[in-house]
């Protein structure tokens, strides 16, 4: 029996070593989900090795029977997010963001919504538009996808002055917020702690 072909629109979120002869991709995959893409080493570039981080586009993968792991037959980048890494706070972001995603494989009905939050979010960053706000809509949206009332529980359960601050930062476009960065990291800090305590969400650093 052949082994099946698909074709995925998806996105990079990181790549290892796997012995001396091949890369593992990291994809999210619009329609699967998480999958593992193995690709051979090669002097010659080529399309499958030529993958960096956070590149979106179309993938041919070879995947195994049963597994969501498989070699990557072809890769036809459509997206390339280059300027993100000239921004250290904005690629750590990103980083931990994808970290969260590839700790926690999606259910197949949040993965259209997850993909499109990833997707923005990486538009976001590249763009280096305030990035500690980026992260904290992302992270919050994400427990909406998941299922967590992150509202109720959490941003209605702040004191008066953070209860305030974080209904703008969620609220407001980016273009409209300022960088107050030691806000943000506080909140961003005491909305890890929730989630670390409140929910199955395995953050992933």
């Amino acid at each position: 029996m052949p082994t099946p072909e698909i074709a995925t629109h998806a996105i990079a979120l990181g790549h290892e070593p796997r012995g001396e002869n091949y890369i593992a991709y990291r994809l999210l995959s619009l329609e699967r989900g998480t999958v593992i893409g193995l690709v051979r080493r090669s002097k010659k570039p080529n399309t499958q090795s030529n993958i960096d981080l956070f590149d979106e586009g179309e993938f041919r993968i070879e995947l195994k029977p049963g597994s969501f792991s498989g070699f990557i037959k072809d890769a036809q980048v459509e997206r390339k997010r280059t300027l993100l890494a000239r921004n250290y706070e904005s690629f750590k972001a990103a980083s931990r963001l994808a970290n969260i995603i590839v700790a926690n494989p999606a259910h197949d009905e949040n993965l259209v919504g997850i993909f499109d939050l990833l997707s923005k979010g990486l538009d976001a960053w590249e763009s280096e538009s305030n990035p500690h706000a980026t992260y904290l809509k992302c992270l919050y949206l994400y427990c909406r996808h998941e299922g967590y009332p992150v509202k109720e529980e959490w941003a209605q359960q702040l004191p008066a002055g953070e209860k305030t601050f974080i209904s703008q930062v969620l609220n407001l476009p980016l273009s409209e917020l300022n960088e107050e960065k030691e806000a943000l990291k506080q909140a961003i800090d005491s909305l890890e702690l929730y989630i670390r305590h409140h929910t199955h969400i395995r953050l992933g650093f």
